[in-house]
């Protein structure tokens, strides 16, 4: 695996690309600046020393041409910058310079800081300058003490907020490498902890509900394995039982007795497998729900008369449904209330009770039996599959213990909730679903 950039390094990279783009821009700002302004600097420099030049020549023209370098060595003491007089105009000015020159005008060499003015009546050039000295300036002034203010004013700064910035998305991005990485090699339990970076906290939440789905998966599906291996044990000795009795046997009878035996041992091995795969795709979401609107009070009383047949002769059924109309799978919720149902049925004493009613958006399906009641310790475990209370694990009692788990599963898949509690008028157990009246949101 990559390893993961340290934080120096990644502080040290957008920290220079940012300074060196700030960079081009300020000298590129600074040149188009100096373009811009080229021409005024050079109108009020000129306008600056068109007096000091006057005065200097008309000083020179007062003395004879061989006294006149003795008096520019004394004007030359007034003034901060040198000057220097000429005998013509340098051969390193330009055509136009010396042109310029030849019609009596002043010539300002910007670049260098040179001004340049003829001698009137004479073919002399006074040179002044450079007009700026530069070992009188301060490091201030130079273009690396410039350059340093420039690192100082704007680099310190923006360091500070570049690191500051990165910092929290680093150390997140640190925390969801190891999240997972853990998650990776097999560590279901891993979390990623409250971040706060804006950037990847809402990623990390996004990791967070994964890795709990994958972890509720894997032990659904570990516990499924371990109840369905355990469940195959009794057919399979009993089959193996048969087989035995089945040699032994001494008449056709005995022997047809045994070949039933083994027929429903078979018949409950099938079963068995069955609808341990259908409660498998149904945990792993491959069950696409499928809504419809149904009307309430049709609906149940189909369900009721579909399950009279199923239903023991000393069992009475009632139904309390009011009207209406909600939406929901219908096979899915067909299968949720017939599981609740037989399940009231085989605990029952001579009472069940289904009441169907809508409240804040939410259908509620209770079905109440008059049978000895569920411990409170015992009534999240009940939708947990091959689960069985003391009562049911009598083989008489028929099933597998997945009818609950099956109806929770279905409730979590339409996006409510299956509850197990006591109920007030029956006295028995009562068996809860909470189905949202719309669509859960894609």
């Amino acid at each position: 695996m990559k390893p993961l950039p340290g934080l120096a390094a990644l502080f040290a990279r957008y920290f220079v690309q940012t300074m060196v783009v700030q960079f081009v821009l300020l000298l590129g700002f600074v040149g188009l600046l100096i373009l811009l302004t080229s021409g005024a600097e050079r109108d009020r420099i000129e306008q600056q020393m068109a007096g000091p030049v006057r005065m200097i020549q008309r000083a020179l023209l007062t003395q004879p041409p061989e006294q006149r370098p003795h008096e520019l060595a004394a004007i030359s003491e007034l003034f901060a910058y040198p000057l220097q007089l000429l005998p013509a105009a340098p051969p390193s000015l330009s055509d136009d310079a010396r042109a310029w020159l030849a019609s009596g005008n002043n010539w300002l060499d910007i670049d260098h800081k040179l001004l340049y003015a003829p001698l009137p009546g004479t073919r002399q050039v006074l040179m002044l300058g450079p007009l700026d000295d530069p070992d009188s300036q301060g490091w201030l002034q130079s273009q690396s003490g410039l350059f340093l203010l420039w690192f100082g004013f704007f680099g310190v700064p923006l360091a500070l907020m570049i690191y500051l910035n990165l910092r929290p998305h680093w150390q997140a991005l640190k925390s969801l490498r190891t999240t997972a990485t853990q998650l990776a090699e097999g560590d279901l339990s891993a979390r990623a902890a409250n971040l706060k970076s804006p950037l990847f906290g809402p990623l990390a939440e996004l990791i967070n509900d994964m890795a709990a789905r994958l972890e509720r998966q894997m032990e659904t599906r570990q516990a499924l394995a371990h109840a369905v291996a355990h469940e195959l044990r009794t057919p399979v000795a009993r089959l193996r039982f048969g087989l035995t009795m089945l040699d032994e046997a001494e008449d056709e009878h005995e022997r047809h007795q045994f070949r039933e035996g083994m027929e429903r041992d078979l018949t409950e091995l099938d079963e068995l497998l069955n609808i341990s795969l259908s409660y498998a795709r149904l945990d792993r979401g491959e069950v696409a729900l499928q809504y419809e609107t149904v009307d309430l009070p049709e609906w149940f009383d189909d369900l009721i008369a579909l399950l009279q047949p199923l239903k023991p002769a000393h069992i009475t059924l009632t139904l309390d449904c009011a009207s209406g109309s909600t939406t929901f799978d219908r096979k899915l919720m067909y299968v949720a209330t017939r599981n609740l149902l037989l399940n009231a049925f085989k605990y029952a004493t001579s009472r069940v009770h289904m009441r169907v009613w809508q409240q804040a958006g939410l259908l509620h399906v209770d079905v109440d039996d008059d049978g000895p009641g569920i411990p409170a310790a015992e009534r999240e475990r009940v939708f947990e599959p091959f689960q069985r209370l003391d009562r049911s694990r009598d083989r008489a009692t028929g099933g597998h213990g997945l009818g609950l788990s099956f109806v929770r599963l279905i409730t979590l898949h339409h996006g409510g909730e299956a509850r197990a509690g006591v109920a007030d008028a029956l006295g028995g157990a009562r068996m809860s679903l909470l189905i949202p009246q719309q669509p859960p949101a894609a």
